[in-house]
């Protein structure tokens, strides 16, 4: 078995993940920068809180065969700078120390938030040019970090990159979450009647890739690999098993895109000239990643990582629900 090191334990990822290896016989050590976070509920798992940006990394990597890189800066509004220092500048450092210890592999987790645009696009592969102005700090930051894997995977690191669309599962704290949190004034703007075509991911079926790509034979020189259910759900479809799954009444409010766009848009500059820019109610990514479809392609995932997706999307949020209601959010 290996002993591998998960960033972002402290995270909704990297915690099922961490779980997840552990249980499969795997030694496992935890690192996260939320210390209060990083309780794995096993005393078998090696809890390290760490921050990955600035922290000494060698004892972290001492000994391990394989780095799990699930920790970053995820949201749609926040200062470059601190998306640099959290995706960038701390994955730099990660690969540094992987090298200098030779890891025999590292998995990073990306996003496809890197493909998005204000149009509809449908069964999207792996193949990207970034645009010359990115919708999010996020999403650049998350394609520069794409960069130093690639680079890392070109000097001879064992390296793949995974793109998981929009994971959910139990313990969410941000997907799922933020949708219920729209919701709780009793009605949801649903932009373009929520026609959008939309693919997410369970967590079940993320980290089970995940402990596939441990140890099986797979490419492992740089490329990416697009992550989801498989089976791509209109938006109204998915709040409405949502809101059901939750008992939560919900009147779903159908609003047209443009006129929607141009109100968040001053809803972000408004915030911009707030003291410290808080995060806007409203934002043009997050009226764009419900209004418009975004499909992926997962057929090179498919194909070269046996990756075989099982998610039923009405039961596994249905198991969230009921985690919610038992725990909230924790």
């Amino acid at each position: 078995m290996a002993q591998i090191l998960v960033t972002g334990a402290s995270g909704f990822i990297g915690h099922h993940v961490a779980r997840r290896l552990a249980a499969a016989g795997h030694r496992v050590i935890a690192t996260g920068r939320d210390r209060s976070r990083l309780h794995m509920g096993n005393d078998a798992i090696l809890v390290a809180p760490a921050d990955l940006a600035s922290d000494m990394l060698d004892t972290l990597m001492e000994g391990c065969d394989v780095v799990v890189h699930c920790a970053a800066l995820s949201s749609p509004w926040g200062h470059a700078k601190d998306f640099q220092r959290a995706n960038v500048i701390a994955t730099e450092r990660l690969l540094d120390a992987a090298r200098r210890h030779r890891v025999h592999r590292v998995i990073h987790l990306s996003s496809p938030s890197i493909y998005f645009q204000f149009r509809d696009q449908y069964d999207l592969g792996e193949t990207f040019t970034p645009p010359t102005r990115w919708i999010t700090e996020y999403a650049r930051s998350k394609w520069d970090a794409e960069c130093r894997v690639r680079s890392a995977a070109s000097r001879g690191m064992q390296a793949l990159i995974l793109r998981p669309r929009a994971v959910y599962g139990e313990g969410d704290r941000a997907i799922l979450p933020r949708l219920q949190a729209v919701a709780a004034r009793g009605w949801f703007p649903l932009v373009n009647g929520g026609r959008a075509l939309i693919d997410v991911t369970h967590i079940d079926n993320l980290v089970a890739l995940i402990e596939h790509c441990v140890d099986a034979d797979v490419p492992a020189d740089g490329r990416a690999y697009n992550v989801s259910n498989g089976v791509p759900v209109h938006v109204r479809t998915l709040l409405e098993t949502l809101f059901a799954a939750l008992a939560q009444p919900v009147r779903l409010v159908p609003l047209p895109r443009v006129p929607t766009l141009a109100l968040a848009t001053l809803s972000e500059q408004w915030a911009r000239c707030r003291p410290g820019q808080p995060e806007p109610r409203l934002t043009r990514y997050g009226v764009g990643v419900l209004g418009y479809s975004q499909t992926l392609d997962i057929g090179r995932a498919r194909r070269e990582l046996a990756y075989q997706p099982q998610t039923d999307l009405a039961a596994s949020l249905a198991r969230y629900a009921e985690g919610w209601r038992t725990h909230g959010r924790t």
